[in-house]
């Protein structure tokens, strides 16, 4: 009996141990399956982490330029340096000075003393019609003249002007009862003319002297705000450069990103954790990247080629053959001024209100011109002179001795013989009725009044940009923070969706999309601090301390040397 049950329960653990083999082995296969694909993809993810089997990259055009020798570093003061030495608008303005400098010189003219000489000879043939001027020897009178002048006169800064006179003669006749034959005369005479009233305190010349000055400074100031612009030009194409150059290398990496995906997603299909189509998404990814890469590169050379011209348009400038590397960083530098401090300085250096000041000169100037043109005038004149005779007396006459000789007696006399003349005469000039003047001074006041206006609306104009121009830095302040954190949210959601992906959890679209999202945040930090620095230099221009805050300064010695008016 008890043989007889032995042999069943024998059967019965023989077929149970089997059984139990069957089911571990049943359990067993799916289990090492997930092993090997965890193991194959814990594999493809340590591969990503290198850049081994993609396809190389092209090198950056600053990359190019470093290897070829033609890339040439340069900072922000550099580059501007560069632009105000070679700008031809820069060039423009300093000519129009030295234009300013010569028609000050030119309005000084009237004040330049002249000297003139005349030399001339006559001679006259006439009959005798007259006793006292009968020739004896002949039915015909002769006159032989010979004379010679100098002339000095010159215009003075009161309104006076002065007159110098020096004139010689040598006469010949042969008229029976000339005293003297040939005979010499010399005068010489100074007269002066003073105005009392009209013309006194100013007139033509001096107007268009103070005229003149006032031009001159206004070319000084024009001069001043070309070159301002010209940095504020240069410094923010400087900075478009950089964001350029930042942009390349952020395409590059999104270019480099994209291809390891290519790869990883590739390896993936073939081991069979991914559709084949996920290669094609990600080709695709590859190609827009590619593509993002070349415009970029392309928007390298259009800044470079803005930055040329800005600094030469000398096609055969060395700098069209070079490279240039910026070395500045747009790194955030915090720029705070006060909204009062900033109005005060803008409206204190204001290019605009500096003109509306010689402008307003200017129109005072014209108004007195007008109102010196509607006076009486009263003007006062005296001349001095002196006169010398000398010859050879005629037949039979006794002349003093001290006047018998030649042109050297003559003038010996008009010195020592007490031969003087003078006279004073006072000018009176009213004008009746003086319409044009009248006009002309009315016009003047209406264009002061314009004038004054205009200046209140420049002051108005001027506190709004610079309320905008500081509004702007705030907002792009903001923007920089903003974007700031976007870049680093972005790129944990990048970090976590490829975690996602990895572990079976997500799809490759997902990634894609995170990766695009990455390179737009890096782009919108990359902008948000290029425009923060831009609008920094905006409100600097619009304050017009560009020049100073950039450590430049403006030497315009040549306009000491014009003379003062006194």
């Amino acid at each position: 009996m008890k043989e007889r049950s032995a042999l069943p329960q024998r059967i019965i653990t023989v077929f149970g141990i089997l059984g139990l083999a069957l089911a571990l082995s049943a359990i067993g296969s799916p289990v090492v399956t997930a092993q090997q694909a965890a193991s194959s993809d814990q594999e493809a993810t340590e591969q990503s982490s290198t850049d081994d089997g993609l396809e190389s990259l092209p090198l950056s055009p600053i990359e190019k330029a470093e290897n070829d020798g033609t890339a040439i570093r340069l900072s922000l003061k550099d580059i501007t340096k560069l632009a105000l030495q070679n700008n031809i608008d820069i060039a423009i303005e300093d000519t129009n000075e030295k234009s300013a400098q010569e028609n000050i010189k030119s309005a000084y003219g009237s004040y330049d003393p002249s000297l003139s000489f005349s030399i001339g000879a006559s001679s006259s043939k006439s009959a005798n019609t007259r006793l006292d001027t009968a020739s004896q020897e002949d039915i015909f009178t002769t006159q032989k003249n010979f004379n010679w002048t100098a002339t000095y006169q010159q215009q003075f800064r009161t309104g006076g002007n002065i007159r110098a006179n020096w004139r010689t003669t040598r006469g010949k006749t042969n008229e029976a009862f000339s005293f003297y034959n040939p005979n010499y005369n010399a005068n010489a005479s100074v007269t002066y003319s003073q105005p009392l009233w009209k013309n006194l305190k100013i007139d033509q010349n001096r107007g268009n002297i103070k005229l003149r000055k006032l031009d001159l400074q206004t070319s000084d100031i024009s001069f001043k705000q070309t070159v301002t612009t010209r940095i504020s030009q240069i410094q923010q194409q400087y900075w478009d450069l950089v964001s350029a150059i930042r942009n390349y290398d952020i395409q590059r990496n999104a270019v480099k990103l994209a291809q390891r995906n290519l790869r990883d997603i590739t390896k993936k299909v073939e081991v069979g954790t991914l559709a084949p189509i996920e290669i094609t998404q990600a080709n695709y990814q590859v190609a827009q990247t590619k593509m993002r890469l070349i415009n970029a590169e392309d928007t390298i050379h259009r800044q470079m080629n803005n930055m040329r011209q800005s600094i030469s348009s000398d096609r055969n400038n060395v700098i069209w053959s070079q490279v240039i590397v910026p070395t500045d960083t747009p790194d955030f530098r915090e720029y705070n001024i006060e909204l009062e401090t900033a109005i005060e300085t803008a409206i204190t250096n204001s290019p605009e209100l500096l003109q509306s000041e010689l402008d307003l000169e200017k129109s005072e100037i014209n108004l007195q011109m007008s109102r010196n043109n509607r006076k009486w005038g009263f003007d006062i004149s005296g001349t001095f002179g002196s006169q010398g005779s000398s010859g050879t007396p005629g037949p039979n006459i006794e002349a003093p001795p001290q006047y018998i000789g030649g042109v050297g007696t003559a003038y010996d006399n008009l010195f020592t013989q007490g031969l003087t003349n003078w006279s004073v005469t006072l000018d009176v000039s009213i004008p009746l009725m003086n319409r044009s003047a009248d006009a002309s001074y009315a016009n003047q006041i209406i264009e002061q009044k314009r004038k004054l206006l205009t200046r209140r609306r420049q002051e108005q104009q001027i506190q709004v940009e610079i309320r905008n121009a500081i509004q702007t830095i705030e907002t792009n302040r903001q923007q920089v923070k903003t974007n700031e954190l976007n870049k680093l949210l972005a790129q944990e959601q990048l970090d976590g969706e490829n975690k996602r992906f990895e572990a079976g959890l997500s799809e490759f679209y997902r990634v894609l999309d995170q990766q695009n999202r990455l390179a737009e945040a890096e782009n919108g930090e990359l902008s948000a601090l290029i425009e923060y620095k831009k609008s920094i230099i905006s409100l600097q221009e619009a304050m017009n301390t560009l020049l100073e805050f950039s450590d430049f300064e403006i030497s315009k010695s040549a306009s000491e040397h014009i003379p003062d008016l006194y």
